[in-house]
């Protein structure tokens, strides 16, 4: 200790004749900050560098407060590999996929409309002229109002974006009107459905295509008739060269004949044309505003049928698997197309005098046993509307449905599936002939809602004011009971429209179940010949045998034999 103080006063005397230098003291600093650590090989200047630059580009506030914990993240990314290279990869978020399509759409009728400003007078009054041709879309803006008014309805946001979208659809597709039928529900996805009416040309194309659906099958059974009788003729001539050549084979044994099966399956019920009955309307659907619509296909009666029979929601998918029973032909698509149908004739509704048929119908276009169910109506230009205490009249005296009703049949227009046996009956015998089918019959086009069936003691459709404090201004909204999610407005002007906003299912009562399978059927009368049993022991064997036994011959009576002997030599 004693001479650590006294070396001090040397030292202190050569340091204070040496000046300092400050790019020796930063290289010194820097050197010592450079010093490798033992356990990891790192330096604590390389490791600052790090925090600094880190923290400089993410630039977050009170960076005091959390120095530490971007020293330790720093210090964690050195534990991963230099080789990974999915660090720097961009990954989009989901929702830009659907703002591009968005701006795609948006940008789409920027420039439609931009086209119609530029026109000059002469070509607006010819783009006035084709007016009949140019598509006409429902404003889905106005009516989402006064559903919002009822507490019914989408998000205004959600609404402008689906107009578009129907505005996009009437560009794109040959579609003559454009209206939106509603959004149905589903587990992965959910479904915006526009119903629509296509252009004259359009529906003629596919009429023609649906009528030459039948035309190659005839062609076919020509094709085969001729077919069977040149294996015919080559048969005979065949028969004629082994008879001249070759020797005569033995004829086999002639066997019975094979049994065949007398049953007939029943005729399917033909589908309606397009343009006509369950098929009048064409559906588009789409899953976000903005992707592009898919037209739905043409339904069937079977497949109308068997949506009737089950209950399942929609998955988003319109290539999913339809798994139900009775089986349904088809995919999602399909069963999708079958509920808007039952939708659009249960739940389109209207008050009374909003629609009228058109006026350029005449009544000898209209057949009564065929053409009843499918006769042509548009709004009515007459139309003044009802009051308000009319409209929310308990009885729905003053609504009515405009929704083609369905037949059991899965057909709106009956067919008679004996109408070619009873011509062909016609032509033999009249006590030969089929017995004549019943036709079905529903209700009329334009019946009121009063006629509708309760749904388990409760009336079909209730009605609701949509406001009491301000009577002036409210309206009239009924919503269904049997379909829940389908409502339908009406104000006291001429303003009304209905929609559905739902999972696409039918009220069902608390004990419903699905119909079960069929029992199996016997393959053959099961009796004692075809039973399993026990094989008989020895003792089983021996008593049956001994019950089986023949009986003993009777004893011969006492001088029978000596009289016969006494004949005998008589007879000698």
């Amino acid at each position: 200790m004693s001479q650590s103080f006294l070396l001090e006063p040397d030292i202190i005397a050569a340091t204070e004749n040496v000046m300092p230098d400050l790019n020796n003291d930063l290289v010194m600093a820097k050197n010592f900050l450079k010093q490798q650590s033992a356990a990891t090989g790192d330096t604590l200047y390389d490791h600052l560098v790090d925090v600094v630059h880190k923290i400089l580009s993410q630039k977050p506030p009170d960076v005091v407060d959390q120095f530490e914990q971007y020293s330790w993240a720093v210090k964690q990314e050195k534990f991963r590999p230099n080789f990974d290279l999915l660090n720097d990869v961009y990954l989009a978020p989901p929702q830009l996929a659907l703002v591009r399509r968005l701006d795609e759409m948006f940008r789409l009728i920027a420039s439609k409309n931009q086209k119609l400003d530029e026109l000059g007078e002469e070509e607006q009054e010819l783009d006035l002229e084709e007016d009949n041709v140019k598509p006409r879309v429902a404003d889905l803006i106005e009516h989402n109002y006064y559903f919002r008014e009822a507490g019914y309805g989408l998000p205004d946001s959600e609404c402008y974006a689906l107009y578009i979208a129907l505005n996009m659809l009437a560009i794109k597709e040959p579609v003559a009107t454009v209206r939106f039928f509603g959004k149905i529900y589903g587990t992965k996805a959910n479904y915006y459905i526009a119903e629509t009416d296509l252009t004259i040309e359009e529906l003629d194309r596919r009429i023609r295509e649906f009528e030459m659906k039948d035309m190659p099958g005839e062609g076919e059974d020509m094709e085969e008739g001729r077919a069977q009788e040149a294996e015919e003729q080559k048969e005979i001539m065949g028969e004629g060269e082994m008879r001249e050549d070759k020797p005569k084979e033995p004829v086999p044994p002639k066997l019975p004949p094979e049994p065949v099966s007398t049953w007939q399956p029943t005729p399917p019920v033909p589908v309606e044309r397009p343009g006509q009955g369950v098929n009048k309307k064409v559906y588009w659907v789409c899953s976000q505003p903005g992707e592009p619509w898919v037209c739905l296909p043409d339904v069937t009666p079977q497949q109308l049928v068997v949506a009737r029979l089950t209950a399942r929601c929609m998955t988003g998918d319109l290539d999913a698997e339809v798994i139900t029973f009775p089986p349904f032909e088809g995919t999602e698509r399909n069963y999708l197309r079958a509920q808007l149908a039952r939708l659009a004739a249960a739940t389109a509704v209207s008050p009374q005098g909003f629609f009228t048929y058109g006026s350029g119908e005449e009544e000898e276009d209209i057949d009564l046993e065929e053409g009843a169910g499918d006769m042509e109506f548009n709004p009515n230009p007459f139309y003044q509307g009802h009051t308000l205490k009319d409209l929310l009249d308990p009885n729905l005296t003053y609504w009515v449905h405009h929704g083609r009703h369905i037949l059991k049949q899965g057909r709106t227009i009956w067919w008679n599936p004996n109408a070619d046996m009873q011509e062909e009956g016609l032509e033999e015998e009249e006590d030969e002939g089929p017995p004549p089918a019943v036709p079905e019959s529903g209700p009329s086009l334009f019946s009121p809602l009063a006629e509708d069936a309760r749904v388990d003691g409760m009336r079909a459709w209730t009605p609701r004011q949509s406001s009491a404090l301000a009577p002036q201004r409210a309206l009239a909204v009924i919503r269904s009971t049997l379909w829940p999610g389908a409502v339908a407005y009406a104000t006291t002007g001429k303003r009304s429209e209905c929609m559905y906003v739902g999972w696409g299912l039918k009220a069902q009562i608390p004990n419903w179940s699905p119909l079960q399978l069929p029992r199996p059927q016997d393959e053959y009368p099961v009796g004692p010949e075809v039973m399993e049993m026990a094989d008989p022991t020895f003792a089983d064997e021996e008593a049956y045998r001994i019950a089986h036994l023949p009986p003993p011959p009777p004893p011969e009576l006492p001088g029978e034999g000596e009289g016969f002997g006494e004949e005998e030599e008589d007879e000698d």
